[in-house]
C-alpha cells in the first residue's frame, strides 16, 4: 500500500475456454468436493476436541486483535460471486468454499464476516443463509470477539471482554482494565485515536459447529451461502477499505482487514490459502481478480439476470494474503500480453476519460520493465502474472493486490508504480507475520520509490553501465537518507514495529523511517550482499511469512564481518531502527546508528571493525 493519503477491452471478447484444472462450482444448494469424514465422531466435547480460537493474535495485542482464526490452516478458497453489478447485490447461490486443514481435533471452528457495519451508506449489509461442512448442513452463529488470552474463554460472559480500543487496558468511559478484543471502527479521519476506547465489538465471528468432530490433521471443506451487499470497513484511523461502490459494479482495495466485508474467511496476513475464482455477474461487465484468467462463459436472460449474465474464471495458483484477495467488477477494458514469461494484464474503468486513460496507459506499459528492473535486487518475479486494474472510486489508497495492482481515483503514477509493484515480493510472496511488521514490508515498498529516483538519476548520468552513472545512483540514495534522517518534530515517535491502529499506516513510522533502515542496512552489508540477503530472503520464506526475528537474522548472515562486536552492532540498529520510540525533536532524539557514507555515526570503527 502506497499510504493512505493515496487514492478495469475485453469487452468479453473470449468465450467457452475451460481448463480441467479449473475448480467448478456447483449449482446453489448442492454439496462442495470435501474431505472424507472417515475417523469422524459426534460433534461434542471429550476426546481432546475443543474449539478453534477466535483469533490469531497474541494476548495483549492492538492492532485488530479481533482477526484470524485457530484450529486449521487454509488451502484453498472457491470464490463464487453472484452478482447483480446494477444492484451491488449478491444473489441466491452466492457463496464460498473453503478448503482448510484441522491442526487439532475441532468441536467448532470459526471465520470473520461483517455482515453489518455501522456505516449504513457505504457499509456491508449481507446476510448467511446457510452453512456446510463437507457437504453437510452445519449450525453456524455471530458472536463477538473477546480478548486474546482471556482466562475466562471465548464466551466470556463479562461484557467488558469485549470492548474496543486502541490502547491497552481499553480504558474509556468505565475505566475497563482488561485488554481491547477489537479494534474501534472510527466513522471518519477527523475522530480521535481514543474517541470509540470502551465501545462493544462487533459481532463479526461466524462460529461454525459441524455435525461431526474434525480430527486434527483432515482437510474440510467449509461451504457459506450468503446474500446482500458488500461493503467498506471504517478502520482503526477512520479511513475505508473493502468493496467500494462503482457506477457500473465495486472497487476491491482491502489492507489491512476488509476482505471480510465482502466474504467470509480467515482473516489474518499469514491465512495464505491459494484461489480459483468463478463469478456469475451481469452480462457486459468485466471481473477482475487475482491469477490467470481461464474462462468466459455467457449465459441467456434468466429471473435473476433478466438482460443475461457471465461467468468470468480465474484461477491463482500461489498462495495469496487475506488482505491480497482481487475481485473487482465493472465495465472495465481488459487486455494482456506476455513479456520474458510473464503475463501482464492491464484493466481500466471505462468511465475514465480517453484522455487520462491513454496516460495511465503509458504509465501501465512500464510494469515489465520496472519488474525486471526490481528483480535485479530482489531476484526472478515470483508468480506466472502480474497486473494493473484501475478504478474510479475514491478509495483511501492504492493497493498492491497479488498479481493484480489497484490504483484509485481513476489514475496511476509512476512512483506509486513502483512502490507497489516491489510489494509483489515483500507482503505479497512474502507476508508479514502479523500487523505490527507491517513497516517491513511497506518499508521495502518505500526503498523501491528510492531505487527509481536514483535510477532517474543514474540514467541523467549516463546510465547504468557508466562510472558516473552508477555514482548518482548511489549519491541519490545518500542524499534522500541524509533528508530523512534530518527529520524532526514527531517523526520518531513511533516505534515502527509498535504503532497502534490509528498510527499504523503513518508515512513517518511504516513507510520512510523503515525505507531509509534499509538504505542504511545496504550501506553497511554493501549492495551485493544486500541483494544476496533479499534473495535469500525470498528463496526461504516465499509463499509464507515472516516475522521480525527472521528478518534480522538473514541480514545478520550476510554481514560481511562477522565478529560478535559487529553482529551486536546490527542487533542495536535494529532495535534503534525498528523497535524504539524516542521523544520528539529529532537531533539526538532518534537513532545514532547509521551506515558507511551516511549522515550520523556511521557502523564501523577503523579498520572495518566494531569496537
Amino acid at each position: 500500500m502506497a499510504g493512505r493519503s493515496l487514492r478495469i477491452a475485453v469487452a468479453a471478447a473470449c468465450a467457452g475456454l475451460v481448463l480441467p484444472w479449473l475448480v467448478t462450482a456447483s449449482p446453489a444448494g448442492a454439496s462442495q468436493a470435501g474431505a472424507s469424514q472417515a475417523g469422524a465422531s459426534p460433534a461434542g466435547g471429550g476426546g481432546g476436541c475443543s474449539a478453534g480460537a477466535h483469533t490469531l493474535a497474541s494476548p495483549g495485542s492492538l492492532l485488530y486483535p479481533e482477526t484470524g482464526n485457530g484450529g486449521y490452516t487454509s488451502l484453498h478458497t472457491l470464490v463464487h460471486l453472484v452478482y447483480n453489478a446494477t444492484t451491488n447485490k449478491f444473489l441466491p447461490g452466492n457463496r464460498v468454499a473453503l478448503t482448510e486443514r484441522a491442526t487439532q481435533c475441532l468441536t467448532s471452528f470459526s471465520l470473520d464476516f461483517e455482515r453489518t457495519s455501522a456505516n449504513t451508506s457505504a457499509g456491508p449489509d449481507m446476510t448467511v443463509s446457510s452453512v456446510s461442512v463437507n457437504g453437510v448442513p452445519a449450525r453456524f452463529s455471530f458472536v463477538q470477539p473477546t480478548y486474546p488470552g482471556d482466562p475466562n474463554g471465548q464466551n466470556d460472559p463479562n461484557p467488558a471482554a469485549h470492548e474496543a480500543s486502541e490502547s491497552n487496558p481499553v480504558g474509556g468511559p468505565n475505566h475497563n482494565p482488561l485488554p481491547p478484543a477489537c479494534t474501534p471502527e472510527l466513522p471518519n479521519t477527523d475522530a480521535t485515536a481514543d474517541s470509540m476506547n470502551g465501545t462493544q465489538c462487533p459481532a463479526n465471528k461466524l462460529v461454525i459447529t459441524p455435525p461431526t468432530r474434525i480430527r486434527g490433521g483432515a482437510p474440510f471443506t467449509v461451504t457459506v451461502n450468503y446474500t446482500g451487499r458488500p461493503g467498506v470497513h471504517n478502520d482503526g484511523d477512520g479511513t475505508t477499505e473493502g468493496w467500494f461502490r462503482a457506477s457500473d459494479g465495486g472497487f476491491v482495495t482491502t489492507e489491512p482487514v476488509a476482505s471480510e466485508d465482502w466474504m467470509p474467511l480467515n482473516d489474518y496476513p499469514t491465512a495464505k490459502p491459494s484461489y480459483d475464482f468463478s463469478d456469475t455477474v451481469t452480462a457486459g461487465r468485466t471481473v477482475v481478480a487475482n491469477g490467470e484468467l481461464v474462462s468466459v462463459r455467457h449465459h441467456p436472460a434468466s429471473p435473476e439476470f433478466p438482460g443475461g449474465s457471465v461467468t468470468w474464471n480465474w484461477h491463482a495458483g500461489m498462495p495469496v494474503a487475506s488482505y491480497l484477495v482481487e475481485d473487482s467488477v465493472g465495465n472495465y477494458s481488459l487486455t494482456s500480453r506476455v513479456v520474458n514469461g510473464i503475463r501482464f494484464y492491464q484493466a481500466q474503468d471505462l468511465s475514465i476519460s480517453a484522455a487520462q486513460r491513454t496516460k495511465n496507459l503509458a504509465i501501465m506499459d512500464m510494469q515489465p520493465d520496472i519488474t525486471a528492473f526490481e528483480s535485479q535486487f530482489n531476484g526472478p518475479f515470483p508468480f506466472a502474472s502480474n497486473g494493473i486494474i484501475i478504478g474510479t472510486p475514491d478509495a483511501s489508497f492504492d493497493e498492491e493486490m497479488e498479481g493484480m495492482i489497484a490504483f484509485a481515483g481513476g489514475q496511476i503514477d509512476t512512483d506509486t508504480l513502483y512502490h507497489e509493484n516491489m510489494h509483489q515480493w515483500w507482503g505479497d510472496n512474502v507476508s508479514e507475520g502479523g500487523y505490527r511488521m507491517t513497516f517491513y514490508k511497506e518499508g521495502l515498498a518505500t526503498l523501491a520509490e528510492f531505487f527509481y529516483a536514483a535510477r532517474l538519476a543514474e540514467n541523467a548520468a549516463g546510465g547504468p553501465s557508466t562510472a558516473k552513472g552508477r555514482a548518482a545512483f548511489q549519491a541519490s540514495l545518500v542524499k534522500q537518507f541524509n533528508q530523512i534522517y534530518g527529520s524532526g518534530t514527531d517523526f520518531w515517535t513511533t516505534a515502527p514495529s509498535n504503532p497502534i491502529p490509528y498510527s499504523l499506516f503513518d508515512t513517518s513510522n511504516t513507510y520512510n523511517r523503515p525505507g531509509a533502515a534499509y538504505i542504511a542496512l545496504r550501506q553497511i552489508l554493501g549492495p551485493a550482499r544486500f541483494d544476496a540477503a533479499l534473495r535469500q530472503l525470498q528463496r526461504a520464506y516465499g509463499g509464507s511469512s515472516i516475522t521480525e526475528p527472521e528478518l534480522e537474522a538473514v541480514f545478520h548472515r550476510w554481514l560481511p564481518v562477522h565478529s560478535s562486536a559487529c553482529q551486536e552492532r546490527l542487533s542495536q540498529f535494529f532495535k534503534q531502527w525498528f523497535d524504539t520510540a524516542y521523544p520528539a525533536g529529532g537531533g539526538v532524539n532518534r537513532p545514532t546508528i547509521t551506515g558507511p557514507g551516511l549522515a550520523g555515526s556511521g557502523f564501523y570503527a577503523a579498520g572495518g571493525t566494531c569496537a
